[in-house]
């Protein structure tokens, strides 16, 4: 069963709401960017986005479904209220597996992105260990938020490494970025401890797609004044320091 905040009157909703919100600008703006470079890796860094936007769909479908308050409507209402119960817990399943299918998904591409892995076999190892992942996340809260914790520290030691190399206020502003959603994530993995871990997280997690929002909306005023101009820099390339 997901955990959700119904003890706060639904607020994990609405911050959830304004994260898919900026999740989306995020895809819109990569779009765009992709538009106007051409550049391969927006093309993925976009479908990542895309996946994690809708995850927080049904996320914000399966915390409703925690929040729904029943009507006794019928004269059987022993049967009715038994009836909706079920259907409430199938919708909240069912919508909740998917958030994490998608989630670990968005995450995924930008790790297979940012690995650049041209080996068939490599590629095919991490595909099959990234399905098994999120097979075993679908029941196991921890599996799901470790996974994630590992994948957003790969992410951010990378970025890290770019912005060290490339020393421009965009990679700067991405690599904060996924330092602070990796933070979220390390709240959210004690959020059953405490729900107190999960609010902190989720608006910690807001603010980590925020920054990416920004970055987004700066790398593509900066396209359109030079299309000719290079991406690297901003995104966190692997393949500027592999040539290196």
């Amino acid at each position: 069963m997901p955990l959700s905040i119904g003890q706060f009157y639904g607020i994990d909703s609405i911050i959830e709401l304004i994260t898919l919100g900026v999740a989306l600008f995020i895809f819109y703006y990569t779009r765009k960017i992709f538009k106007i470079t051409k550049e391969g890796e927006y093309r993925f860094l976009g479908l990542g986005f895309l996946a994690i936007a809708l995850s927080f769909v049904f996320k914000i479908i399966s915390n409703l479904t925690i929040l729904y308050s029943i009507k006794l409507t019928q004269i059987n209402f022993v049967a009715f209220i038994t009836e909706q119960l079920e259907n409430m817990s199938l919708v909240n399943f069912f919508s909740f597996t998917l958030y994490k299918l998608f989630y670990l998904a968005g995450f995924l591409l930008l790790f297979f992105m940012t690995t650049q892995v041209k080996n068939k076999e490599k590629a095919f190892l991490f595909l099959y260990l990234g399905i098994i992942t999120i097979l075993f996340s679908i029941y196991f809260n921890f599996v799901f938020h470790m996974t994630l914790i590992l994948i957003l520290l790969f992410l951010t030691f990378n970025f890290y490494q770019n912005y060290k190399n490339v020393k421009t206020k965009n990679s700067y502003l991405v690599f904060w970025a996924f330092l602070v959603i990796l933070l979220s994530h390390i709240f959210l993995l004690f959020a059953e401890t405490n729900y107190l871990f999960y609010l902190i997280g989720e608006i910690i997690m807001l603010m980590g797609f925020s920054f990416l929002l920004i970055n987004q909306i700066n790398i593509k005023n900066e396209q359109k004044k030079n299309k000719a101009g290079s991406i690297k820099g901003h995104l966190g390339s692997v393949k500027k320091r592999q040539g290196n």
